[in-house]
């Protein structure tokens, strides 16, 4: 009879102890798998958001167009320019107008920025804006500094008249004309 007690309280121990790991390992199991204080997962992420700029809006065009300025990217600068992109600008020594095609504009801004430390551009206020679905008319102001060397930085202000396009509203605004009128 005595083994009988001391079987039946290892099995009441066993069972408790069991019963006890099972728990633990289940809350353990929970615990690791759940994080209460983590966002649900989203399998689209930020799809839906351009954080550089979002260039099927005006205004998202120049905040692509700071960026890629500022992070000196010709991909993202490329984009912001239609093939048949020209660019210009007024030299006061030659009495006349500058222009040049959209390859010369990737090749300069490629050229400067890999020449360069860093580069701010600020977009300030609109002086015109006209839109319609497919084309628009901008003439904007803006501050632009460029360190060259931790010594050499160039700073000027300016506006830029740019002409946009695009073949559908929805789609992505891109320069066709800029011309620069600046102190650079």
């Amino acid at each position: 009879m005595g083994a009988t007690i001391f079987h039946n309280l290892y099995i009441c121990y066993m069972s408790i102890l069991l019963t006890r790991i099972l728990f633990l390992s289940l809350g353990t199991t929970l615990l690791i798998g759940c994080n209460p204080f983590s966002p649900r997962y989203n399998p689209e992420g930020l799809a839906d958001i351009n954080l550089l700029g979002d260039p099927t809006h005006v205004e998202g065009y120049f905040r692509l167009f700071k960026n890629a300025y500022e992070l000196r990217d010709t991909t993202l600068y490329g984009r912001l320019f239609a093939s048949d992109f020209t660019f210009s600008y007024y030299d006061p020594d030659l009495g006349q107008d500058i222009s040049w095609d959209r390859d010369t504009e990737l090749a300069t801004s490629y050229n400067l920025f890999q020449g360069v430390l860093q580069i701010n551009l600020d977009w300030n206020y609109y002086t015109q804006l006209d839109t319609n679905e497919t084309e628009a008319i901008v003439i904007r102001n803006f501050n632009l500094t460029i360190e060259e060397t931790e010594e050499t930085v160039y700073s000027g202000a300016g506006r830029a008249k740019l002409r946009l396009k695009r073949n559908m509203p929805g789609e992505a605004w891109q320069a066709y004309e800029w011309f620069d009128d600046s102190d650079f």
